[in-house]
């Protein structure tokens, strides 16, 4: 069983993380539910990430899915423990850390680091910066199923942890590992189990990751997965390998095969621009779902608009003199850059609260299962997902156990494989909605066709 257990509150988190261990050359996969992880075999030098899809659960909630996940991951023989956490912080993030120390025992304590600095993720003085601005005044704060309307960290966590907390602020942490293990010691004599770490630099994680390793506690990583890949390289809970060095592009190159399927349904502008520019690209093919349809509480409406939109896929490729290099399957409001007011999403879908998106993005992904189809395993060369909930309806509707990471396109667009079902070993890419730049969707289709070449040969 695998050494290192992770426990991510949704799929994009357990990606992220994933992909920064694949990137040592050990293998890291995500699993989309804690009885997989029971039936699936996996080295000893591997990650076994879970994802509870527990985000925006009541903390109760949160707290029983966190605890089971691991103790199925303890039970399994992991010896080194993880809480992956939102770079922005979103949902319960006391009430999930303490249900994994409950499964651990009085023993273990917790060492959070919020920072991502390759994201442009850091905390200085215990406020959460993005991008140099404050969390609370970037869309975060309006998030419409977690928003975060407190940046100052130590403030916001002592409001959800039971447990002491402690503060580590910058200056010891720059000052380097024997400052920081001063101040932790200090800490924890004070009867700290909650240790919140500021970082401005991935010098900074690492340096706080070998601290906790030179003192040997027994703790569990908190993070969006820097200090979680570098605690397990300094602990020798993992052992690098040599891993494929790959390119990010935009251009075309001679010799790609293949149609590359990609799966839109995120809200955020981000997600709009990024696919506005993809279709311009040449090669590209479109198709656009009704987000009606999609919501309608007559399931023959959906039906409907489900064989309208396989019908279209096959006559863009019966009609194409190459195949497409892309097939763009997204809801019509992705393409317009609009959302869909909540009071029409519940007249429509006859239902209230969160259920009306849930129900849409479930649809969502069954509608693409059936576009994969159409395009065919042999023919299609991956899968591009964007959208943390469009992510976890399609896999499920693929009938996939969970994702292997083998590398990132950039920090938190991650790239790695199916895992089980019928398109087992089929590339995939999946993103956040609101990650990336206006050529993301372009790097990540040309990496999926990258890695169709390199397993099968240019013109394959």
């Amino acid at each position: 069983m695998a050494n290192v257990g992770i426990v991510a509150d949704d799929l994009t988190g357990g990606t992220t993380v994933g992909a920064l261990i694949a990137r040592e050359g050990v293998p890291a996969t995500v699993f989309f539910d804690p009885s997989y992880v029971e039936t699936t075999p996996l080295p000893d030098n591997a990650a076994a990430i879970v994802s509870t899809d527990s985000r925006a659960m009541p903390a109760e909630v949160a707290y029983d899915r966190v605890r089971r996940a691991t103790l199925t991951l303890k039970g399994r023989g992991a010896t080194m423990f993880a809480k992956r956490i939102d770079t922005t912080v979103r949902g319960g993030v006391g009430p999930e850390v303490e249900g994994m120390l409950s499964a651990l025992g009085p023993d273990y304590m917790a060492v959070i680091v919020p920072a991502m600095p390759q994201s442009r993720r850091v905390v200085l003085e215990g406020y959460s910066l993005i991008d140099s601005v404050l969390l609370t005044r970037t869309g975060v704060a309006q998030d419409v199923r977690t928003p975060v309307r407190e940046a100052h960290l130590p403030t916001l966590f002592k409001a959800q942890f039971k447990a002491k907390l402690g503060h580590v602020n910058i200056k010891p942490v720059m000052a380097g590992k024997q400052a920081i293990k001063h101040e932790l010691v200090e800490l924890r004599r004070e009867g700290t189990r909650i240790f919140l770490m500021d970082a401005l630099s991935i010098d900074d994680v690492d340096q706080i990751a070998q601290a906790v390793v030179d003192l040997g506690w027994r703790i569990v990583c908190v993070d969006p997965g820097p200090f979680t890949d570098r605690v397990a390289v300094h602990s020798g809970a993992i052992e690098p390998a040599e891993v494929p060095q790959r390119v990010t592009r935009i251009d075309p190159v001679p010799g790609e095969t293949g149609t590359v399927l990609v799966v839109a349904g995120s809200a955020t502008k981000v997600t709009h621009n990024q696919i506005t520019r993809l279709t311009r690209e040449p090669g590209v093919v479109t198709l656009s779902i009704d987000v009606l349809a999609m919501l309608d509480k007559d399931t023959s409406v959906y039906e409907a608009e489900c064989r309208r939109a396989e019908a279209e896929a096959r006559r863009l490729l019966d009609e194409a003199a190459t195949p497409p290099r892309v097939m763009v399957c997204a809801l019509d409001t992705v393409y317009a850059g609009t959302t869909t007011p909540k009071a029409v999403m519940e007249e429509l879908s006859g239902l209230t609260g969160p259920e009306p998106a849930k129900q849409l993005t479930v649809r969502f992904g069954g509608l693409a299962r059936r576009i994969l189809d159409v395009l065919g395993a042999e023919d299609c060369a991956g899968v591009y997902l964007t959208g943390g909930d469009v992510m976890v309806a399609s896999c499920e509707a693929f009938e996939a156990k969970g994702i292997t990471l083998v590398d990132y396109v950039i920090p938190q667009i991650d790239q790695g494989t199916i895992t089980g079902g019928p398109f087992e070993g089929l590339p995939v890419v999946c993103k956040g909605g609101l990650t990336g730049t206006e050529v993301t969707a372009i790097q990540s289709v040309n990496r999926i066709l990258d890695e169709r070449m390199r397993t099968h040969g240019a013109n394959a």
